[in-house]
């Protein structure tokens, strides 16, 4: 039973980030620029009173823009990865390397999508900042993973030799 929850779990939360991606990207343009304004403009006014030129404006909108895309496609990538290991009988490289396909693919059809917006286009470069976000998520998850069984023979070892 437990199997099955985590699988139609994996399965809805993915669906469900990748709905919240595709309303993102359906976005027209003066949505997303706005969107993308007002979070600019909320770290502004927490880091600075000062007056900021729109050029530094511009350069910090076009960082947050990014790395929201690539955060998009770390949570994407490692959401897909539940999936794989849920699903199917892949585990380690195989897992890992089959949700960065599943992840780059998305982000292309994802920028596909976004040329039959107003105002926005699909870029080449978008699609390697998401997958570069993806690879980073998987990585991250793959560091952590690799940590905690290094801590746990390690605690195994421990009790071992105290015994």
């Amino acid at each position: 039973m437990k199997k099955w929850i985590s699988r139609i779990a994996s399965a809805v939360l993915t669906i469900g980030w990748m709905t919240v991606i595709f309303g993102f990207s359906g976005q027209n343009k003066e949505e997303s620029e706005g969107l993308s304004a007002r979070i600019v403009n909320g770290l502004l006014s927490v880091f600075t009173k000062e007056p900021v030129s729109e050029q530094v404006k511009d350069t910090l909108t076009f960082f947050v823009r990014k790395c929201a895309h690539m955060t998009e496609y770390a949570i994407l990538a490692l959401l897909i990865l539940w999936v794989v290991v849920s699903w199917t009988k892949l585990r380690g490289r195989k897992a890992v390397i089959t949700a960065l396909a599943f992840s780059v693919a998305f982000a292309a059809t994802d920028e596909i999508h976004q040329t039959f917006v107003d105002g926005r286009a699909g870029r080449v470069y978008d699609v390697i900042i998401d997958s570069i976000g993806a690879f980073c998520g998987l990585l991250l998850c793959s560091l952590i993973m690799r940590c905690k069984k290094a801590k746990e023979k390690s605690s195994d070892n421990s009790r071992v030799m105290d015994n």
